[in-house]
C-alpha cells in the first residue's frame, strides 16, 4: 500500500482532533505566505515614499489595475489545485503530473496573452482611473515593467497551486521568504541607484519585484522537475496541449477567475460612488484603510479556503465522501472561530487600529464607525471564501460566481448608491450595504455547502 492510500485509509477513522491538526498543518503556511505577498505592495509604498506623494499614488493605482488583471490567473489556480487534488486521492500520480504540466502551459499561454494586452492598456487604464500626469509618468513604467514579467507572477500561483493540490503548503512559503528578501534587496537598488543598479525611480519596485519572481519561479520548477515527496513534474519541453485536462480545468476555474474579477470590480466601482459623498477625501481615505485592514484579516479565510479545497478535494479523489464531509465541516469551524476572534478584537479596537494609520481626528472617526461596519460583514465575507474552497474541490465554483454578483453587485453597489443618495444616509448607508451584501453572500454560499451537491468527483 502506498504512502498515499495509508494517509487516506487512516483519516477515514481520523477524529475530529486529527481533522484539525491536518487542516491547520496545510492552512498556516498559506496564512504567512499570503502575509509576505501583502507584505510587497507594502515594501513599495515604503520604499517609494522617499521619492514623494506622486510615488506613493502611483504604486497606489497601479496595484488597483494589477489585481484585476492577476485575477484572472485563478481561471488556471483553482481548476489545477481541484484537479491535482482529486487525482492525488485518487493515486492516480501519472494524471497529476500531467495536470501539472498543462497548468503550466496554461499559465505560460495566459501570462503572453495578459501580459501583451495589459502592457498596451496600462496608460488608458490609468487615464480612466483619473491619474495625474505627475503620477501618470511613474505609474505607467511602474506598470509596463510589471506586465513585462507576468508570466514569473502567474506560474509563480500555479506551481503554489500544484503544491498545495497534493497538501505541500511549506514549499511555496519557504519560495515566498526568499522572494521577498530578494525583492527588498533588488527594488531598493533599483529605485535609488545603490550597490551598482542603475536609478530607475518608482520603476525599480517593479523591476524588483519580477527579477524576484523570476527566482521564485526557478526554484519551484527545479524542486518539481528534479522531485518532490509528493510530486514529480515528468517536463517536456515538446509537450502538446491536452485538451480534455485543460477543458476540466477551464470548467472549474473561470468562474473563479469570473468572481475574482466581478468581486474586485465592485470594490473598483464602491469607490466611485464614495467619491460622491458629503466628504469625499476623507470617505475615500477611510474605505482605502478599511480596504487594507480587511485585506490582512481576511488572510485566514483564504489560507482555509485552499486547505479545505486540498483536503476535500484529495478524499473525494479517493470517493471518501464520508471523510470529504468531515473535513470540510472542520476546515469551515476553524475558519470561522479564528475570523469572529478577529472580527471582535477589530470590533473592540477600532480607533487604536485607526490611529496606527493617521493622527487626524476626522479621518479617525469616519474610520472607526466604518471599521465597526466592516468587521462584521467579515464574518459573512470569510464564510463564503472559506465554504466556496470545500464547494471548488468538487469542482462547484459556478454558484459562488453567481452569489458574488448578486452580493456585491445587486445588493452592495446598488444599495450603497440608492442608501447613500436618495434615501440621504451618506456614508452610513454605503457601510451597511457593504454588510447587506456580505451576509448575502456568506448566507447562500454556506446554503449551497448544506443542499450537498458538492459531493463529487470530477476526475
Amino acid at each position: 500500500m502506498s504512502q498515499s492510500s495509508e494517509a487516506i485509509s487512516s483519516e477515514v477513522q481520523a477524529t475530529p482532533a486529527q481533522v484539525l491538526r491536518r487542516v491547520w498543518t496545510i492552512a498556516w503556511p498559506v496564512v504567512v505566505a499570503s502575509l509576505i505577498d501583502a507584505t510587497e505592495g507594502i515594501v513599495d509604498i515604503y520604499m517609494v515614499g522617499k521619492l514623494g506623494p506622486a510615488a506613493i499614488s502611483a504604486i497606489g493605482m497601479s496595484r488597483q489595475i494589477v489585481f484585476i488583471f492577476m485575477v484572472m490567473a485563478m481561471s488556471i489556480t483553482s481548476g489545477t489545485r481541484t484537479l491535482v487534488a482529486q487525482f492525488f486521492g485518487a493515486e492516480r500520480h501519472e494524471e497529476v503530473s500531467k495536470t501539472a504540466q498543462q497548468a503550466l502551459l496554461m499559465g505560460v499561454c495566459l501570462a503572453l496573452v495578459l501580459g501583451t494586452v495589459s502592457f498596451v492598456l496600462a496608460r488608458p487604464a490609468l487615464i480612466l482611473l483619473g491619474a495625474p500626469d505627475d503620477v501618470l509618468i511613474h505609474a505607467v513604467l511602474f506598470l509596463r515593467w510589471y506586465f513585462a514579467g507576468m508570466v514569473f507572477m502567474i506560474l509563480h500561483y500555479v506551481m503554489s497551486a500544484i503544491f498545495a493540490g497534493v497538501g505541500d503548503t511549506r514549499t511555496p512559503l519557504k519560495i515566498s521568504i526568499v522572494v521577498i528578501i530578494i525583492k527588498c534587496i533588488t527594488s531598493y537598488g533599483f529605485i535609488f541607484g545603490v550597490w551598482g543598479f542603475p536609478e530607475m525611480g518608482v520603476a525599480g519596485a517593479a523591476v524588483g519585484t519580477v527579477i524576484s519572481r523570476a527566482l521564485g519561479c526557478l526554484i519551484g520548477f527545479s524542486i518539481l522537475t528534479r522531485g518532490h515527496r509528493l510530486i514529480r513534474l515528468a517536463w517536456n519541453w515538446q509537450m502538446r496541449p491536452d485538451w480534455s485536462i485543460m477543458t476540466r480545468m477551464l470548467q472549474i476555474g473561470l468562474p473563479s477567475g469570473a468572481s475574482g474579477f466581478f468581486r474586485n470590480g465592485a470594490r473598483v466601482l464602491l469607490y466611485r460612488v464614495v467619491s460622491g459623498t458629503r466628504q469625499p477625501t476623507l470617505a475615500l481615505a477611510s474605505l482605502t484603510m478599511g480596504f487594507q485592514i480587511r485585506m490582512y484579516a481576511i488572510l485566514p479565510a483564504i489560507a482555509f479556503s485552499i486547505a479545505g479545497t486540498a483536503l476535500v478535494g484529495q478524499r473525494l479523489g479517493a470517493k471518501e465522501i464520508e471523510a470529504a464531509e468531515q473535513y470540510g465541516t472542520q476546515t469551515i469551524r476553524l475558519c470561522m472561530f479564528l475570523v469572529c476572534s478577529g472580527s471582535l478584537v477589530i470590533w473592540l479596537f477600532t480607533e487604536t487600529i485607526v490611529s496606527f494609520f493617521t493622527q487626524a481626528e476626522d479621518v479617525i472617526g469616519m474610520s472607526s464607525t466604518m471599521l465597526r461596519f466592516f468587521a462584521f460583514a467579515q464574518i459573512f465575507s470569510a464564510l463564503s471564501i472559506v465554504v466556496g474552497g470545500v464547494l471548488a474541490a468538487g469542482g462547484e465554483t459556478k454558484p459562488p460566481l453567481y452569489y458574488t454578483i448578486i452580493g456585491q453587485w445587486g445588493i452592495m453597489l446598488l444599495f450603497a448608491y440608492i442608501l447613500a443618495y436618495p434615501v440621504g444616509l451618506d456614508v452610513t448607508g454605503i457601510w451597511i450595504a457593504w454588510v447587506a451584501g456580505g451576509t448575502t453572500q456568506g448566507v447562500l454560499t454556506l446554503r449551497r455547502y448544506f443542499k450537498g451537491t458538492w459531493k463529487r468527483t470530477v476526475v
